[in-house]
């Protein structure tokens, strides 16, 4: 009886998961709502280590709607999901990613708050695999020599709905939607987003993250994407929650943060989440 009510219990979680990623792909793909999508950065990272397994488990938990991730390459090809340069800041290895095997990686331990957890890095196949179904994940890739097996990677997962290739030059969209892939390309002027034709998100920052601007985009049937990261997320964590009313007020609908539980917190209390 217990083994049919644990498996019971599974379908439910599971099913519940998939009518929610529904949900957001929906969201994701109609920038006139009025839904704000929230982005964990570097997962839910305040209740366990940053682009671990973990701190994606506690963002699906949570409810958030996309997942940031940092993709690098290992000395013999592998992808991992690692935000620096080097090991040494979030493991208690030392030595960087490039110049380690995965073998290497895999033995390391992530760190949380300055203590050692049993969590160690993830692959990114491991990661696409946890999400798929789930959860939005935007790969945010920090090594230009593997791009192509990143796409292989995703093809394989069968998550290609699930991701948002995280594009530091405008230039690369077209040829990375040639490609079947959705997109989240940084701009650093109006001019940039007037050279993009079609992507599912903009990633804007305050010198053009005007009502012209906003208005272009979702026009153009993308969403806008605004940082909460650094002073917004410090100032909502020393209880000023009018950081977020004052992000928001220029027309932004994702929204990534530091602070994912906060966030939600304030958008369900005004109204603004799904």
């Amino acid at each position: 009886m217990k083994r049919i009510l644990f498996a019971l219990c599974l379908l439910s979680s599971s099913a519940f998961a998939q009518n929610r990623f529904t949900t957001i792909g929906k969201a994701l793909m109609n920038p006139q709502s009025n839904t704000i999508l929230i982005a964990a950065h570097r997962g839910a990272h305040l209740e366990a280590p940053e682009n671990s397994m973990a701190s994606f488990r506690h963002a699906i938990e949570m409810g958030i709607d996309i997942i940031e991730l940092d993709v690098r390459c290992t000395k013999d090809g592998q992808l991992v999901v690692i935000h620096d340069k080097s090991v040494n800041r979030t493991t208690n290895g030392k030595g960087d990613v490039a110049d380690l095997t995965f073998a290497q990686i895999r033995e390391l331990k992530l760190k949380h708050n300055g203590k050692l957890t049993s969590e160690t890095v993830p692959t990114l196949e491991e990661a696409l695999l946890f999400a798929k179904g789930k959860i939005m994940v935007d790969l945010d890739i920090k090594t230009e020599t593997c791009v192509d097996k990143i796409m292989e990677a995703v093809r394989k997962t069968g998550t290609i709905e699930n991701t948002l290739f995280f594009l530091y030059d405008f230039h690369y969209a077209q040829p990375v939607r040639k490609e079947g892939f959705r997109t989240l390309v940084r701009t650093h002027s109006a001019a940039e987003v007037d050279s993009v034709a079609v992507s599912e998100a903009y990633h804007l920052d305050d010198s053009h993250y005007t009502p012209e601007v906003v208005a272009k985009i979702k026009a153009k049937g993308g969403r806008v994407w605004m940082n909460a990261l650094g002073d917004v997320d410090k100032k909502v964590a020393a209880g000023d929650v009018t950081a977020f009313a004052d992000l928001l007020k220029g027309g932004a609908n994702i929204i990534q943060t530091d602070q994912p539980a906060l966030l939600k917190a304030y958008l369900v209390k005004n109204g603004l989440y799904h």
